[in-house]
């Protein structure tokens, strides 16, 4: 599933509370633990309109329900950062990979998805201690 959506107008928490009901209809899952949001390529990060997905792997595309599709993200580098906290606080990490620590690194973004991976070290959107994996796509 997916939206169309600006940084400021915070349409992401219910894309998945929207994508979470019906996740058990996904037959063809890969890993039962993990979920993705993925964000297309923008060139200009600062509250640009953006396409985020909610997703689970699947090991084909066969017997998708209703109301999901398939999407598959291009092969790329990341760089990999660690976010540890709450949902809320997620903001932060990538604004100071986008403003800091991408312009001093000598890398740029590529022209690909980036994604956040929510693995069995998610513990709740409220939750301290909860760990997301985001993956940014460079050059």
């Amino acid at each position: 599933m997916k939206v169309e959506t600006r940084m400021s107008e915070n349409k992401i928490p219910g894309l998945w509370e929207q994508f979470l009901k019906p996740i058990n209809e996904v037959r063809q899952r890969s890993n039962e633990h993990d979920t993705y949001g993925i964000s297309e390529y923008s060139d200009n990060y600062v509250d640009e309109w953006s396409t985020y997905w909610a997703c689970v792997p699947v090991n084909c595309f066969e017997e998708i329900p209703e109301g999901m599709v398939a999407k598959i993200v291009s092969a790329a580098r990341y760089v990999v950062v660690t976010h540890k906290g709450k949902l809320q606080t997620m903001g932060n990490a990538f604004d100071y990979i986008h403003t800091t620590w991408l312009p001093k690194s000598g890398y740029e973004l590529d022209e690909k998805d980036s994604f956040e991976l929510y693995s069995e070290r998610f513990v709740g959107g409220d939750n301290e201690e909860s760990e997301t994996d985001l993956y940014i796509a460079i050059k």
